[in-house]
């Protein structure tokens, strides 16, 4: 059956450098993860979201950051949205049955354009892969912006084992 996250493009507000991802479940708990490191500090983003059938071959060369993570996610409802704001983004619903391990890959471009400031049109844009795979590390699979290391360091702390 798969999971049942929209792939879509769309403009989100970021909030001290994040974009969280959240699954609503349904016994009213909320998975919050903060999947998206942005360089600016807040302000609107461009984010694409693509759920994949298995993993694909990575495109090291359109993006000058790229790292994978394991996350473990519950059913539910999910949403990209804005910690602690009300700007948020459904995408689509994980089944019960669909829970479990995911790989998600994230891309950044345009990181170190506004590093820190407030912004009022989007300066960087970011895609999320996601799909079904066991847990493994936290690859770096590409570095090229000032600061790919905090995104990186933010990864690493919320890879589940």
């Amino acid at each position: 059956m798969g999971a049942l996250i929209d792939s879509g493009s769309f403009v989100i507000k970021a909030w001290n450098h994040v974009v969280d991802f959240v699954v609503q479940q349904e016994n009213g708990e909320t998975l919050r993860v903060p999947l998206v490191y942005t360089g600016v500090r807040a302000g609107p983003i461009h984010l694409r979201v693509e759920f994949l059938e298995s993993r694909e071959e990575a495109d090291v060369f359109d993006w000058e950051d790229l790292l994978e993570l394991s996350l473990a996610l519950p059913a539910g409802r999910a949403y990209f949205g804005e910690s602690g704001g009300a700007d948020r983004h459904e995408v689509g619903t994980i089944p019960a049955g669909e829970e479990g391990a995911y790989r998600a890959r994230l891309h950044a471009m345009g990181r170190d354009r506004a590093f820190d400031a407030p912004v009022k049109s989007p300066r960087e844009r970011h895609l999320v892969q996601l799909w079904k795979e066991p847990q493994s590390p936290v690859a770096v699979l590409a570095s090229g912006s000032e600061h790919a290391v905090g995104a990186a360091r933010l990864a690493k702390m919320w890879h589940q084992e």
